[in-house]
């Protein structure tokens, strides 16, 4: 029996994997939606995960991409 995403609250972008440049991407578009929102220093960490995806740094570019969503929680 093959298995299946039983959980309907995952969208099929959480389940594909995320490339690192996925992740430069996302976190660059969340970076230009929050500008004039954010506080100089969020926009230099948004900046530095930006650089940490486009260089491949970090645990996964999944983490980096959440990363820059709890910096806009925050």
């Amino acid at each position: 029996m093959p298995m299946t995403n039983s959980n309907p609250s995952l969208s099929r972008s959480d389940t594909q994997t995320l490339t690192w440049a996925d992740c430069e991407q996302k976190v660059r578009k969340l970076h230009q939606a929050a500008t004039g929102e954010v506080t100089e220093d969020e926009s230099r960490r948004l900046y530095h995960l930006e650089l940490s995806a486009s260089r491949h740094a970090g645990k996964s570019p999944r983490h980096v991409l959440e990363q820059a969503k709890a910096v806009l929680r925050s």
